[in-house]
């Protein structure tokens, strides 16, 4: 069979092209829970976050997870994606230095790319730095501690990441046609459309 004919193998990785050069998604063929995993590259993953190459470099030496990144591949799930997002959250907006986030930082990728987004996003993420503990309760659900902590809802997360991933590829995907659609007879049709 020549090379033409050949099917991909279902471990190779299928770009799908659009025309912005950060918004491609990759699919592999594999199936994890019954879903299709998108992966992300890291400038795919910096982008829907919203953070810089710098900060993204120094992220990188503080949480181990953000350590697969090797060159432009695509290796990020969507779990990643959010996680990244709470950790820009604590950081920019919360004032918590990223190397506080070190000691929980294989946990909370872990736990936040267990679930699909729908189900993250009636969620909260509490955490206790002092402990180095992390739960994700249901979005009404009581915290009864008599530590602080800090409780994070993921569904503003998750939303803010949505409206940043549908943006970037929100293109004219098909350009408007040169010339207007011309009607064609039933025996036009017939003739395979030619007059």
């Amino acid at each position: 069979m020549d090379a033409s004919r050949r099917r991909p193998s279902p471990r190779r990785a299928v770009h799908l092209a659009v025309a912005q050069p950060i918004s491609y998604l990759v699919v592999h063929d594999k199936k994890a829970r019954g879903f299709l995993t998108l992966l992300y590259t890291p400038g795919q993953l910096r982008s829907a976050v919203s953070i810089a190459p710098e900060t993204y470099r120094h992220w990188k030496k503080a949480l181990r997870p953000l350590l697969r990144a090797r060159g432009h591949s695509p290796c990020f799930s969507a779990g990643d994606l959010v996680a990244t997002a709470v950790v820009r959250l604590l950081t920019e907006d919360m004032g918590v230095r990223v190397g506080a986030l070190t000691p929980i930082g294989d946990e909370l990728f872990d736990l936040l790319g267990r679930s699909p987004w729908p189900a993250l996003e009636r969620t909260k993420l509490i955490i206790d730095l002092s402990s180095a503990e992390l739960l994700l309760r249901g979005e009404f659900s009581e915290t009864p501690t008599s530590k602080p902590f800090i409780t994070v809802p993921l569904a503003p997360v998750i939303a803010g990441l949505r409206e940043q991933l549908l943006a970037a590829s929100e293109s004219d995907e098909q350009p408007s046609l040169r010339f207007p659609p011309v009607g064609v007879s039933a025996a036009a049709v017939s003739r395979g459309g030619r007059p």
